[in-house]
């Protein structure tokens, strides 16, 4: 989750950074807004699917994962929102963050583990912050990048909040990732529900961020525990 805002906030970046336009509009098929190079969505599913690869021992991810990464391609050309050299770039600069993403992942977790407490939380934080900074260098920050940056920092804390406190296992069977998913649904759903009723402001719309990166990385994960401690 955490490497797919990366990849996104990357997309951005350097949609402004190259400031190339889209196809004319009597093209687009669907309404979008922002600049052509490169194409977002072949750059985070190429991204990801690298980085899945290399992850799941599983020899016909590799196949599903091309295809995928073609037919999310291929669609934006078929909408009229890319050229075809937007969505070769973006596949091109996914494949690139993933496997420099892979190759520094190991001492980049080295180093996290080898922090104190309090320094890890502040590198949690600060790390997004340096993103969002260096937006700003580039005068061309956008709310989507200060949206991308709170989540990755809510859960990157949520994530060290669950590794220190909760410690929650991996699902063992099917029935187990069934329930699981209920609940995961059904706290978002309620989080969804209560932020349209109440988060009128627009300037406390970003708490909604705060919350879900930490219903994903704390509050889902106890639940789970809480859930099937009592069945047990």
């Amino acid at each position: 989750m955490y490497f797919i805002l990366l990849l996104a906030f990357a997309a951005i970046f350097a949609k402004n950074l190259f400031d190339m336009a889209r196809p004319p509009e009597y093209l687009h098929m669907i309404q979008v807004n922002g600049t052509g190079f490169p194409s977002g969505h072949a750059l985070v599913s190429a991204g990801f699917w690298v980085y899945l690869g290399t992850r799941v021992n599983n020899r016909y991810l590799i196949p599903a994962g091309a295809a995928m990464v073609f037919l999310v391609s291929l669609s934006r050309i078929y909408l009229g929102v890319h050229y075809a050299g937007d969505v070769v770039g973006g596949i091109l600069f996914g494949c690139l963050i993933a496997l420099v993403f892979i190759k520094t992942e190991p001492g980049i977790s080295k180093r996290m583990q080898s922090l104190g407490g309090r320094s890890k939380y502040f590198a949690a934080v600060i790390i997004p912050g340096i993103l969002i900074a260096t937006a700003t260098i580039q005068h061309s920050l956008l709310k989507e990048q200060i949206e991308i940056g709170t989540i990755m920092a809510s859960i990157g804390v949520g994530y060290l909040l669950e590794e220190g406190h909760i410690r929650f296992e991996d699902a063992i069977n099917h029935k187990q990732r069934i329930k699981r998913a209920m609940i995961g649904a059904f706290l978002l759903s309620i989080t969804y529900l209560i932020s349209k009723l109440f988060l009128i402001s627009q300037n406390i719309a970003f708490v909604d961020y705060i919350v879900l990166g930490l219903i994903t990385t704390v509050i889902a994960p106890l639940a789970f525990t809480k859930v099937e401690s009592h069945v047990k």
